[in-house]
């Protein structure tokens, strides 16, 4: 198959799939995940399909017209990264959509469930291979809806709804400053194609030098940051640990999280070699790497201890992509793309077994764990090999890259010089022996030590073959790669770092490299490691008396004063700049309506009635204006509510009249559907309410609004007739640019659909934009009733 066609189809073949997930489910009940993982399959053979290409060096770049006045192309751009990260979407996808099968009851809402995971597979691998920042963008925001949705499946759970909402928030708020670096990065370099600017020295160069630099980097940076919580933006990632398990294995460890990761690998070889690039990533990687791994000892969710060891291992990915010099800008590139497969793989196995001991022992408290090893011990060996990989030790996939990570530790100290030759690889021994901490402790609280029998079942087993295959084939990779890394190395690492560097590199990867002073430094982190798990517990307990002293010392603490204080902010901000009431404020806006409509009127107009106004109008249209009237005023006059809304329904329906009258059907039929629809939701409203007006209206303010509505209504009138006869002259009417242009710029032959969508398409998607609001507060308004009401 052409590549190009092979990656068009792994993108769109999951979002498609999606469409039929609810008919198909009707069908085959409740073994529709195993028609989501046979797609995910066929979305992973598919991208294989271009694997021999890239993995001799050969990029894939092809695009079809998108937006060309943009100058914006739907373009694929397949190189050893893209591939990666694609191949970890959709296989790790079809792990997880096998796994789901045991994991979720069959009393759970499947289609929706599958729809969504399905819906995020295709979003995630279409990101991975956009060749333009635009289409990059589309599908990095489509990850944050459908993992928004995945997040708060369960909707009757309020900390379900509160991380569903945190994680939006933050990542989708992150991702529009990404955007605006992006229209920086366009700006300097004239152009949204990303190959284009990758391959062009002069681009680049040109770029480093530029005054917009330094603010294009730290908008991407924080665009980045936000998704695969790095920094101030870690917050979310614990919370959002209150979706399925699989959603979390899926998501927050091998798939989402990854996405800003491989945003700061696509631009390295952009922004890399600078100072800035070294200070923001490597010092938000190294900030968080030790700040996430020492927050991870006071947590007791074993979710959460991993939902931390994952904030704290991307960390370690940012370190090492941040990592650079001016001459030796890819210092940790290899380092860090090795360590992403890597944690991918042993974080998946880590959050299914999680997933098998919750639903084994229905806990998730490590507290109330322990003592698991016999009852089960295939569990306990999986989760051993996961765990030990992430701690980095021998012959595991972990130890591999972590040993790679101390090595480009040493190398970017010894570039640095001074203090910093001991301070880098110091930290980053100090972050092994915090993973090293808390990978131990999953290990020991959960299978080691005493049975809890007052918390846990009386007979404890192991979960079906379902559950376990998929974990047990996570864990034979981590082996396989740790023993054999060569496969692993050319197929998939060496690609992805030349697709990274732009340049062909020679990687070595083996479990002994003799007696190197990165073997001391592991040696260094095991012995350390075991000293302060001792400690383990004191450490907790000392975390959570701070946090009770000063509770304010907290991103969360922050993150809740915001969003719960946004409300009563902005009221007390409006209650300053708009202290009026609401009519107040409608009669001032008629009042400079109607200033500023007559004046040009009274200026420019030979007279405010023009004489030679058409007055051959056929019966017809005189009938049906009439009685639009005639309805207009039923509306304002009648005393009962129903009369009232029949007589406004007729105005609309007779508007539809006049439409068709004029030859736009498309406009009718809209005017014919929303009114029919603001009837019924009119009819449905005054069920609830008295069915005569009781508000009583003096005569002074029925006098006043009278006199306001004829002011306007008036002015409305001279303008309409005065608006075909050059009232501001020298200016024509646009009508006739519309006609002669819809159809070469815009290839639309009904003039009006061209300006809705094309020449007033900001507009429209702003309307379109305030009626999703509306109907969003609409549902929340049904929902918030509850059953009873």
């Amino acid at each position: 198959m052409d590549p190009f066609n092979a990656i068009i189809l792994a993108i769109f073949f999951p979002f498609v799939a999606a469409l039929f997930v609810p008919f198909i489910e009707k069908g085959i009940k409740h073994r529709i995940g195993w028609f989501s993982a046979a797609i995910a399959l066929i979305s992973f053979i598919l991208i294989g399909q271009v694997t021999h290409t890239v993995a001799e060096g050969h990029a894939i770049k092809q695009s079809i017209t998108w937006l060309p006045s943009a100058g914006i192309e739907f373009g694929i751009y397949a190189d050893g990264l893209s591939m990666m990260i694609g191949f970890i979407a959709s296989g790790i996808g079809f792990i997880i959509m096998g796994y789901s099968n045991s994991y979720m009851s069959h009393k759970e809402d499947l289609p929706r469930y599958y729809k969504y995971l399905l819906l995020f597979m295709g979003s995630m691998i279409g990101m991975v291979f956009s060749s333009n920042l635009i289409q990059l963008f589309i599908f990095w925001e489509l990850t944050s809806i459908t993992s928004f949705m995945l997040i708060g499946y369960w909707r009757n759970k309020p900390a379900s709804i509160y991380g569903a909402t945190k994680s939006l928030l933050i990542t989708v708020g992150g991702g529009l400053f990404m955007l605006a670096g992006f229209i920086l990065l366009h700006s300097i370099t004239g152009t949204f194609d990303i190959p284009t600017i990758l391959q062009n020295p002069e681009i680049v160069q040109n770029l480093k030098v530029h005054p917009l630099f330094l603010i294009t980097l730290i908008l991407i940076v924080i665009g980045a940051s936000a998704k695969s919580a790095q920094g101030p933006f870690y917050i979310w990632l614990p919370n959002a640990m209150e979706a399925p398990t699989p959603v979390s294995a899926f998501l927050h460890s091998a798939t989402m999280v990854k996405a800003g990761i491989y945003l700061i690998a696509r631009m390295h070889p952009i922004f890399s070699g600078t100072d800035a690039w070294f200070i923001l990533v490597g010092g938000i990687g190294i900030f968080t790497m030790l700040l996430a791994g020492f927050l991870a000892f006071r947590q007791t969710d074993i979710k959460a201890i991993l939902a931390y060891s994952t904030i704290s291992q991307l960390a370690y990915m940012m370190t090492m992509y941040g990592y650079t010099s001016y001459h030796e800008p890819g210092i940790g590139v290899a380092a860090a793309t090795f360590h992403l497969l890597n944690h991918a793989i042993f974080k998946a196995c880590l959050f299914l077994v999680a997933g098998i001991v919750a639903h084994e022992t229905a806990t998730r408290d490590i507290r109330k764990l322990g003592g698991l090893r016999k009852e089960m011990p295939i569990t306990f060996i999986i989760a051993s090999i996961a765990a030990l990989a992430m701690a980095g030790v021998p012959p595991l996939n972990g130890f591999l890259s972590k040993e790679m990570f101390y090595e480009t530790s040493l190398e970017m100290g010894h570039i640095l010089g001074g203090p910093f030759e001991v301070l880098i690889p110091a930290i980053a021994v100090m972050g092994g022996v915090f993973t090293f901490a808390y990978s131990i402790k999953l290990i020991d609280g959960i299978f080691l030590g005493k049975r809890q029998d007052h918390h846990l079942p009386q007979h404890v087993h192991e979960a079906p073959l379902t559950m376990l295959i998929p974990a047990a084939f996570l864990a034979v990779l981590v082996i396989f790669i740790g023993i054999s890394p060569s496969t692993a190395v050319y197929y998939i690492i060496k690609p992805a770092t030349a697709g990274i560097l732009l340049e062909e590199v020679h990687l070595h990867v083996a479990l002994w490299h003799g007696f190197t002073t990165s073997l001391m430094m592991t040696i260094a982190t095991f012995l350390i490691g075991i000293a302060v798990y001792t400690k383990y517990d004191n450490i907790a307990a000392w975390q959570n008396r701070t946090n009770e002293r000063i509770p304010w010392f907290s991103m969360n603490y922050v993150y809740d004063k915001i969003v719960d204080g946004a409300k009563s902010r902005a009221g007390d901000f409006a209650g300053c700049f708009q202290p009026g009431t609401i009519k107040t404020y409608i009669n001032a806006m008629l009042l400079l309506f109607v200033i500023l409509g007559t004046i040009p009127a009274l200026m420019v107009a030979a007279t405010l009635i023009p004489d030679n106004l058409n007055f051959n109008v056929p019966a017809y249209e005189v009938l049906i204006l009439g009685l639009m009237i005639i309805a207009a005023i039923a509306s304002a006059v009648l005393k009962k509510y129903l009369h009232a809304i029949i007589a406004l329904s007729a105005v609309g329906y007779l508007v539809s009249l006049v439409f068709i009258y004029l030859k736009a059907p498309d406009l009718a039929m809209t005017q014919i559907l929303v009114e029919t629809l603001t009837t019924i939701i009119f009819l449905l409203v005054i069920v609830r309410v008295p069915q005569i007006f009781r508000e009583k209206i003096s005569r002074t303010t029925m006098a006043k609004d009278l006199v306001i509505a004829s002011a306007v209504s008036l002015t409305v009138l001279i303008l309409l007739l005065n608006a075909t006869h050059e009232i501001v002259y020298p200016l024509e009417s646009l009508s006739y640019y519309f006609v002669e242009k819809s159809l070469p710029l815009a290839g639309g032959h009904n003039i009006v659909n061209v300006i809705i969508v094309d020449f007033r398409g900001y507009d429209t998607l702003g309307e379109i934009s305030v009626l999703c609001l509306a109907a969003l507060g609409t549902y929340n308004l049904i929902s918030s009733r509850g059953d009873k009401q």
